[in-house]
């Protein structure tokens, strides 16, 4: 077996984790011939070939290096890795993937989690946070191996057997120049095989610790990233999914056709004081809507309040469920079907109704859960065409410059105030309040915030409605 491994190291930071790779590398048995790409020359030792320079002016891409590398050598190995200068590869992962690609269809890639360590042993999970998560209905078996789609296709590294390298250089995805879009350079530069080149990747769950990759920096460790436990509550989800005991459902389409992460589901929503703040004390009974991992209705449960959700999928969930919160189906229908005549004081609606392709009727079934006095209360995105404009004037191929104003191109309606209010009263629930989030602006405006209207710079709408009745 004879393997050509890349490495992109820029700076001297990683140093003494490349040292450590290449020690890796060398005591494997296989033949293994190793290049590491950098900007200028750096003694690696005899046995390391050095790409020195840039692909671009632009630093970030340094890792694109390797692609012509591997076309250039497409016929004289049997397998090709490539891998940032902190991710630790061993010889069992190596065999786990060769394993795997035999089994799978050729149109899909066993893939990697990296996994970072704290310094009791416990592990963290970087790759899975913000809109990243698990794709319920991707769990499948194949050769008695169980595996599931994970959202984040970067993991720092990607490997890919000769025949796999070929099929990817055929497709004309990967000997692109060096470009960015839903990832940046350097993540572009590791999940194109992914996401160009026609293959899908997929995630063994069953053998996991044989797909895990320690990275060595540990650079997210109390930053971001999934924690061990919550992590595998996730994985027995994705089990129950195959076993038919949990749903495959998602509660709405989170991901959009634009490259901007940040209009996606963020489902690991941090606890949202500013929607707490708009909850009556003597509120008790409470449904959430859109749910992720629990942060916002965990705080409320804390205050003694009953609180039930209906999550954005089985999955994540798990994690709601592990803080009291009682869960429902992440599906409309199921979920209205359980709740019967249960009558609730708040619905809260944190970032969901912009996913949505028919708010009016979502908002309108949901009104009918409320009691005489209850209160939906919620947020949108700022998305005003004034304020898109004003994007584009500062910054100029910014994000605002790309949103559409309609949920047929992009799956995310373009939401503003009027649009808002307008959907409340089409639903039959009377608008109580609509105002711009005080507590947050885009950094993009943060030098001239202070000077323009609050309309202009706040990231999000806050409203609070109440129900019409006859």
């Amino acid at each position: 077996m004879k393997i050509l491994v890349a490495i992109a190291n820029y700076g001297t930071k990683n140093a003494e984790y490349v040292k450590l790779l290449i020690k890796e590398y060398k005591a494997m048995t296989f033949d293994v011939d190793i290049v590491v790409l950098c900007e200028v020359s750096k003694d690696f030792g005899p046995d390391v070939t050095e790409i020195v320079g840039l692909p671009t002016k632009d630093p970030w891409s340094l890792p694109f290096g390797h692609r012509k590398l591997f076309v250039d050598q497409a016929p004289n190995y049997d397998l090709f890795i490539y891998t940032e200068d902190d991710i630790l590869i061993r010889e069992d992962n190596i065999l786990a993937f060769l394993r795997a690609s035999e089994s799978l269809p050729e149109n899909l890639l066993p893939g990697f989690l990296r996994y970072e360590l704290y310094s009791d042993g416990n592990k963290n999970y970087p790759d899975i946070h913000g809109p990243y998560h698990w794709v319920p209905s991707s769990v499948c078996l194949c050769d008695d191996f169980v595996y599931a789609d994970l959202s984040n296709k970067h993991s720092a590294c990607y490997m890919l057997t000769r025949q796999q390298l070929e099929r990817a250089i055929l497709s004309g995805g990967f000997s692109l120049s060096p470009h960015s879009g839903r990832y940046d350079l350097a993540c572009t530069a590791a999940t194109d095989p992914y996401t160009q080149c026609g293959f899908s990747r997929i995630i063994c769950l069953s053998n996991l610790p044989d797909f895990e990759l320690h990275h060595l920096s540990n650079a997210y460790l109390n930053r971001t990233g999934l924690d061990e436990e919550s992590h595998q509550l996730q994985v027995e989800a994705l089990f129950d999914i195959l076993s038919q005991k949990g749903s495959d459902c998602e509660l709405f389409v989170t991901e959009k056709p634009i490259a901007i992460l940040c209009w996606d589901k963020d489902y690991y929503e941090p606890c949202r004081t500013d929607l707490l703040e708009l909850i009556p004390e003597s509120a008790y009974r409470i449904l959430s809507v859109g749910c992720g991992s629990g942060e916002t209705e965990a705080s409320l449960v804390g205050k003694g309040k009953n609180v039930t959700a209906i999550p954005i999928d089985s999955v994540i969930g798990r994690l709601a469920e592990r803080r009291g919160v009682r869960v429902l189906a992440p599906d409309f229908a199921k979920a209205f079907e359980a709740l019967g005549d249960e009558r609730f004081d708040v619905i809260l609606l944190s970032g969901v109704l912009q996913h949505l392709r028919d708010p009016v009727d979502e908002l309108g079934q949901l009104g009918r859960y409320l009691k005489p006095e209850g209160i939906l209360v919620g947020s949108v995105p700022n998305l005003g065409r004034i304020r898109r404009l004003l994007g584009r004037l500062i910054v100029r191929n910014n994000k605002f410059s790309l949103l559409s104003s309609t949920f047929d191109d992009i799956s995310l309606n373009c939401t503003s105030a009027p649009m808002l209010r307008r959907w409340l009263n089409d639903s039959k629930l009377h608008p109580l309040d609509i105002s711009f989030d005080k507590n947050t602006m885009i950094s993009r405006f943060n030098d001239l915030g202070y000077h323009l209207p609050r309309a202009l710079v706040a990231s999000n709408l806050l409203f609070v409605a109440g129900r019409l009745f006859d």
